[in-house]
Parts: C-alpha cells; sequence; structure tokens
C-alpha cells in the first residue's frame, strides 16, 4: 500500500465539519461572557440593594432609593427602599429614564437635581446609570430626598436669624471692664489710622477727644487704664480730658447763641 498521510494540502483544508466545531466554540465564547456578564450584574445589583436599605435606614422617612433594571422599562423597578413617591417594585420607568436611554443619554450620571411631588413638596435627587463593559446602560441607582421640610425650616431660620444692616453698631462683650476699654482704643486708633506710642500733643488730645465721645471716661478707673495703655501719667490724661471738655463747653455755647 502507498503512502496515506495527510499532505500540507489537506491538513489547509477546512472541512464542514470544522467549521461546525468553530461555530460551537464561537457560542460557547459568548455564553461564557455572557454569563459572566450576568454574573457580574447580579452581584452589582445584590450589592446596590445593600447600599439602597443602608440610605434608608440612615435617611428615613425622608430618602428613597430606587433600582431599575432596564430590560422591562414598563416593570423597571426591581427593588425600592422608602416611600417618598409612593411607587412599588414592579413600577414603571421615570419620564427621564425613558428619555435617556433611547436617546442613549447614559454617558453622564445626574447629581443632586431639583424634582417635584404631587402637593407641592420639593424633591432633589440622583440618578447613577449602571453600565456594562461595553458603556451600555442597563439599569439605574437612583435616590430621592424630600426636602420639603427642611426648606421650611430654612425659611425660618433665615428669619429668625436675619439682622438689621447696619454697620455702625459694634459692640464688645467680657467680664473685665480693662479688656472693653482696650478694645475701644484699638477701634478709635483704627479709625484714625494712628499706632502707639503717640508723639504729638494734639494727637493725643484728639484721641482722648474720640475716647470721650464714646463714654470711656464713664468708667471711674478708665484714666488710670488709659494712662498704662497710652504710656501717659494719669495727670497728663485728666489735663487732655479737661481740655477736651473746655473745648466742647465753648462750641456749645457757641452754638446756644
Amino acid at each position: 500500500m502507498g503512502d496515506v498521510s495527510p499532505t500540507a494540502a489537506d491538513l489547509r483544508t477546512v472541512t464542514p465539519a470544522d467549521e461546525s466545531v468553530d461555530e460551537v466554540g464561537l457560542t460557547l465564547l459568548e455564553m461564557t461572557r455572557d454569563a459572566r456578564g450576568m454574573q457580574d450584574k447580579d452581584e452589582t445589583l445584590r450589592l446596590l440593594r445593600q447600599l439602597a436599605v443602608a440610605l434608608r435606614r440612615l435617611f428615613s422617612p425622608f430618602c428613597e432609593v430606587v433600582i431599575h433594571d432596564f430590560a422591562d422599562f414598563e416593570h423597571s423597578i426591581v427593588c425600592i427602599e422608602g416611600s417618598v413617591t409612593n411607587r412599588h417594585v414592579g413600577g414603571a420607568a421615570t419620564d427621564l429614564l425613558l428619555a435617556k436611554a433611547s436617546q442613549g443619554d447614559t454617558d453622564e450620571d445626574l447629581y443632586n437635581y431639583l424634582t417635584t411631588l404631587p402637593g407641592g413638596r420639593l424633591m432633589k435627587s440622583c440618578t447613577v446609570f449602571l453600565r456594562d463593559e461595553g458603556g451600555d446602560a442597563y439599569g439605574a441607582f437612583c435616590v430621592n430626598f424630600d426636602m420639603t421640610a427642611f426648606v421650611g425650616m430654612s425659611k425660618v431660620m433665615v428669619s429668625f436669624v436675619a439682622t438689621e444692616e447696619r454697620s455702625d453698631v459694634v459692640e464688645t462683650f467680657s467680664n473685665d471692664i480693662e479688656d472693653t476699654i482696650h478694645t475701644i482704643l484699638a477701634d478709635t486708633l483704627h479709625e484714625t489710622g494712628q499706632t502707639l506710642p503717640l508723639t504729638g500733643r494734639d494727637e493725643k488730645v484728639e484721641l482722648i477727644a474720640r475716647l470721650a465721645e464714646k463714654g470711656v471716661f464713664q468708667v471711674k478707673k478708665s484714666v488710670s487704664i488709659l494712662a498704662d495703655q497710652l504710656g501717659l501719667s494719669r495727670a497728663t490724661v485728666y489735663n487732655y480730658l479737661r481740655e477736651v471738655r473746655m473745648t466742647n463747653s465753648s462750641n456749645q455755647r457757641l452754638d446756644d447763641q
């Protein structure tokens, strides 16, 4: 008998049986990938269900968490924790989800947007799209927060903490009068652009005059306190104060004439 070993040409020949084997292999590979994808989706949904419970229990009764499966938009809600929107498992997708999915506009998630509820209630929401390895959205994880009560509280608090717009009113609180006088002195120096120690007599008299206008010398110990802080003797402070009062008295008499 002759040699029946296959030639190179025979080895290069692909039979229908070989093609069938290849098709089966590709099919099995696709099924494996699909199964792996389903496992990934199932694992993702399992984790999101846990997260939904955690968020609801943390922010109840104001928070609602909804998981949608885009395989059936008519019954897309596969998990819901909370009852802000009064929906249930098996409920339909929202108009927003339908529009985004139909337009393929699911590349960007939506955060902290305002929505409204029946009766004028206000809600802020987030929508995170669930995407497969190819980037196609197969569902959504949504968080809804009813902030109606907080908006009302915010309005009350704004009204409660409102004050008159008066920049000319300043008040210092202290148990020690020396601290109060020191604050008044510091503010007065800042107003006049002066710094200690003062060198000119006129500057010192002007400072005493301003302090007198602010009521500093109604305090019995004010002269002693200011003398220490200004580096002057008590007698000098008294002399400046006497001069200020005499000038004020003369100006008053002129105004009365």
